[in-house]
């Protein structure tokens, strides 16, 4: 949980001069933005300074702000002919997933909307990692779940959608935050960590857990961790160097360590059920093996944690290991002088957990509906100011209408 919490920081925000913003602010005043982009500029630059800043605010924030940014999209959209700026618009963000601090900046709306997504669902992830320490599983499964909504939404959604009105935008040049594939691949990480909190919330209960549950359920956190890997192999492969090389670490450890606690409970249900106590011996010894240090990255076991954010759970992984070692001498002894099971030197292949489960979804995030701002241009507005002429006379018949036309005439 402490990795966790270490490898998700939130999205940083930087504003533009002053100057800038003071020449913008009938812009703002006109979509009611002023506020909401001061109080998340606020907590995204303290936050980015080292201020201390509740995660849960910044995702407030970005969610108030959101409207704001909508409406100016849904404007322009369906007022082209009338939206115009007397100077640049100029957004400009930083990753909350790069390693590198960077500033990216655009001047498309669809990037500020892109972005303000992600830093909500980078802050919810923020969030979901305290939850985890202060011991809330459950919370922190409900926030986790919630930025993969919000990452699902991108992936499906806004990012395709800005794709297809044909941006000029190239990949180098946009954060992580908006590109389809780290979005997917994003989505079903926060999945797997949704769903680790679901198995703590059910481990931390008191009385025995079903056992078999919680094993299918561990392998389907690991399922989930390969496919983020995968999806990022696949579909973002060039934005895997600008991440943290310490989140793979963790999510190599993640995978295995849930592997190895897979077989540790189905070995506990099938030792408790009596069902066949050789084989519960047998997975007993996988899971032990999959939790050993591995010696080199091609074999099955965890990485080296030594000078990594993962060194700190050294006693912890120490204190399971001697667990299940403890178990396993004990079933070994029971099944050597009462039950004479035999127990296969492998785990045959149809009594392996092919599959695992996957019990939790992504949060559906909507973006709020909005009306467009009615928009007139300075000609328009300063006729607003002038008087209006009156009607031309009314005409009861064409004599006195030619008559009329005639005057004129003779007028000019």
């Amino acid at each position: 949980r402490r990795c966790n919490q270490a490898c998700f920081r939130g999205s940083s925000f930087q504003m533009p001069p002053k100057s800038k913003r003071d020449q913008g602010s009938r812009f703002k005043k006109l979509f009611g933005v002023r506020e909401p982009i001061r109080r998340l500029s606020e907590l995204l630059v303290g936050k980015d300074k080292g201020t201390s800043v509740a995660y849960e605010s910044v995702a407030t924030a970005a969610k108030n702000y959101l409207p704001s940014v909508n409406r100016i999209l849904i404007t322009c959209k369906v007022q082209p002919e009338v939206a115009r700026l007397d100077e640049k618009l100029v957004f400009e963000w930083c990753s909350g997933i790069e390693h590198e601090k960077k500033y990216f900046k655009s001047e498309a709306l669809m990037y500020e909307l892109v972005m303000t997504v992600g830093c909500e669902a980078m802050a919810k992830a923020g969030s979901a990692c305290d939850y985890s320490i202060d011991g809330e599983f459950a919370a922190s499964s409900r926030e986790f779940q919630a930025a993969a909504g919000m990452f699902q939404r991108l992936a499906t959604d806004q990012l395709p959608k800005w794709i297809s009105r044909g941006s000029s935008v190239e990949q180098k040049d946009i954060p992580l935050e908006s590109r389809v594939g780290v979005c997917e691949a994003f989505k079903t990480l926060f999945l797997a960590i949704a769903q680790q909190m679901a198995v703590a919330t059910v481990l931390i209960k008191p009385g025995v857990p079903k056992y078999s549950l919680v094993g299918k359920l561990c392998l389907g956190i690991a399922d989930q961790m390969e496919t983020f890997v995968s999806v990022m192999r696949s579909k973002a492969p060039e934005s895997m160097e600008k991440i943290d090389n310490n989140l793979f670490t963790l999510i190599t450890f993640q995978i295995n360590l849930h592997k190895g606690l897979s077989n540790y409970f189905m070995a506990r249900g099938i030792w408790e059920t009596h069902a066949d106590y050789g084989l519960a011996i047998a997975m007993m010894n996988g899971a032990i093996q999959l939790i050993k240090t591995r010696e080199h990255s091609g074999m099955e076991g965890l990485p080296e944690i030594k000078k990594t954010p993962l060194q700190s759970l050294s006693k912890d992984l120490t204190d399971l290991r001697a667990h299940m070692a403890l178990v396993l001498r004990e079933w070994e002894k029971d099944n050597s002088q009462i039950y004479f099971s035999r127990v296969p030197r492998t785990i045959p292949e149809e009594k392996k957990l092919q599959k695992g489960l996957v019990m939790v979804k992504p949060t559906p995030y909507d973006i709020e509906e909005v009306e467009p701002a009615l928009l007139i241009l300075p000609s328009a507005r300063a006729s607003l100011g002038r008087p209006i002429a009156p009607p031309p006379p009314a005409h009861n018949s064409d004599e006195e209408y030619a008559r009329e036309l005639q005057r004129r005439l003779n007028m000019g």
